[in-house]
């Protein structure tokens, strides 16, 4: 299969966390809290972004230091490794402080 150019892969990453703002459009943290699919669609999403920036070049990722391109490889690791310890509040606090600072920081 061949290599995906870097740019997908960032566009990959804004898309996931468009995605993930739809999901979780009108919920409180009780919501989703009590809401398995969109738990797990979460997940999925921040496996994408994580996945996705492990792909970007070493010259991108000097070039955007305001990008948190090591948080996002080591939320995609700790949702993928300790899927059973994961908090649904650190979920829940990423959608709602983290994701939006790195959606900033790509300057769209």
């Amino acid at each position: 299969m061949p290599s995906r150019n870097w740019e997908f892969r960032v566009q990959d990453i804004l898309d996931a966390i468009d995605v993930i703002t739809e999901y979780v459009e009108g919920m409180t943290l009780s919501s989703f809290k009590n809401d398995q699919r969109t738990i797990d669609a979460v997940v999925r999403r921040l496996t994408i972004i994580g996945e996705a920036s492990s792909r970007v070049p070493t010259t991108v990722i000097k070039e955007s230091p305001n990008v948190p391109w090591g948080e996002m490889r080591a939320m995609r690791n700790f949702v993928v490794h300790e899927y059973f310890g994961i908090s649904v509040d650190i979920l829940w606090n990423t959608i709602q402080i983290d994701l939006p600072g790195t959606d900033n920081a790509f300057d769209r």
